[in-house]
């Protein structure tokens, strides 16, 4: 059962520059322009789509930056999106260290600052009496509670903060960098509580840079970048795309730092971006120009292909169809940003309409919800009667949510990339968004069953 469901969240701030009240100020910038006021938007989230489920402890990790805070902020009711929606399971108690020393009056202390913490979560006088011993006990600062906390080190101020938390018995809580901070041996009990309230069932948003902490706590991982989805998935993958996320940045900086242009995934400068979309990455796929051939495709055919990778601009495609009758919808020119997250399928700045459509290896990597948007908003670019051929495993068995083992080394999930789903859910979804779906007697070359979504009006 999920407790948190961000349905493409978006969270915008306005940042002021220059802003000033005084009124010479604001008179000077009548004369000198680059003195006034300015007002730039900053997105820290974009169209993020998540679930998580009860019981669940997910590592939320990503550069410095990346809108990890703004999220968690998100969900305890600090801020509200600017779109999408965020829904929390109702009459869920939810517990909070997002920042340091947050909630907390610095000239109170440790004792006022306890009562206006827990009074803040929603607990009455009596229950914050009934609790303050064990608070005091776990905290260790049997000595320090009566001295204003403005005195307090940063590790003491955790220490107050996660006892609260950790003694309001929460169904969620929100957890952000507290192990930067306190010894080690305080760190131990942190983790112990935190594998307690996990076998309680409760549900955990740890954020952290260090994978050690994320390792010790969690067993999902998902990634940030810039506002955006970038993974979610299984922990040692979510790690090492992290990992290689930020030696990546490190190289653009040093590259850019050095008067060069924007790199690619590889490290190398990249080319100019064309029209077309001409990177040459991958090797030319025959196996899908020969299939839609086979299909009925023609020379005068409008064709939309998706991919999450680039594709190179010696396609038998491009080559084959008349000019500007091909199109190609790549979501991020390498791994990193192909992998953003669900609502990554959005056609509006293609114009034309289609005869044909087709996405080769691409379900496998998002989930059901998105896979369905995929659909919704490719039939919007067919023509009535145009075709959208996909690729996906199938699961035989809708009633089964286990593992399925494919050819050598390959292994499907109902959960996680790569995705496998029931053929059932899938007709299903298209009935309601006036497609017919159907399988072909076709798999590609890597064992994915090729299905045609046809569009009725």
């Amino acid at each position: 059962m999920a407790v948190i469901d961000a349905r493409a969240v978006s969270k915008r701030f306005l940042l002021r520059h220059n802003a000033s009240v005084e009124l010479k100020v604001r008179f000077l910038g009548l004369l000198h322009p680059e003195r006034r006021q300015s007002i730039e938007e900053f997105w820290a989230l974009r169209d993020v789509s998540l679930r998580i489920e009860r019981g669940e402890a997910v590592g939320l990790v990503g550069r410095n930056g990346s809108g990890k805070s703004t999220f968690l902020k998100l969900i305890a009711a600090i801020h509200r999106p600017t779109s999408g929606h965020l829904l929390v399971a109702r009459n869920a108690r939810i517990a909070s260290m997002i920042e340091l020393g947050v909630g907390f009056h610095p000239e109170l202390t440790g004792r006022e600052n306890v009562f206006l913490n827990a009074a803040i979560h929603g607990l009455s006088r009596p229950d914050i009496e009934a609790l303050y011993g064990a608070i005091v006990q776990y905290s260790g600062l049997e000595h320090f509670i009566d001295v204003p906390i403005k005195n307090y080190s940063s590790g003491m101020h955790m220490r107050l903060g996660f006892a609260v938390a950790a003694n309001l018995n929460p169904d969620i809580l929100l957890l952000d960098e507290i192990f930067a901070v306190g010894d080690a041996d305080f760190q131990q009990r942190c983790i112990g509580t935190i594998r307690r309230f996990l076998e309680d069932g409760k549900t955990i948003i740890f954020v952290s840079h260090a994978p050690s902490a994320v390792r010790s706590i969690c067993r999902r991982v998902c990634v940030l970048d810039q506002g955006t989805l970038a993974f979610d998935g299984e922990i040692e993958s979510g790690l090492a795309f992290y990992e290689q996320s930020l030696v990546l940045g490190r190289e653009a900086a040093a590259h850019a730092a050095s008067g060069g242009g924007p790199l690619t995934s590889q490290g190398s400068p990249a080319a100019e971006p064309a029209a077309a979309r001409e990177v040459v990455s991958l090797a030319p796929d025959p196996w899908l120009f020969d299939f839609l051939r086979g299909q009925g495709l023609q020379r005068e055919h409008y064709l939309l292909e998706l991919s999450t990778r680039s594709l190179p601009s010696n396609s038998p495609l491009a080559a084959f169809l008349e000019d500007r009758h091909y199109r190609v919808a790549v979501r991020g020119a390498d791994a990193r940003e192909a992998d953003r997250a669900a609502n990554a399928f959005d056609f509006d700045d293609i114009a034309a309409q289609f005869d044909f459509a087709c996405a080769h290896s691409v379900f496998p990597r998002f989930p059901l919800n998105s896979v369905v948007r995929c659909i919704a908003s490719v039939l919007r670019k067919l023509r009535p009667g145009g075709r959208f051929y996909a690729t996906c495993y199938e699961n035989p068995d809708p009633a089964s949510f286990d593992p399925i083992a494919r050819a050598p080394g390959v292994t499907t999930y109902p959960d996680r990339q790569p995705y496998h789903y029931p053929f059932e859910l899938l007709a299903s979804a298209c009935a309601i968004l006036g497609a017919e779906v159907e399988r072909t007697a076709v798999t590609d070359p890597g064992g994915e069953a090729v299905f045609v979504i046809t569009r009725r009006h």
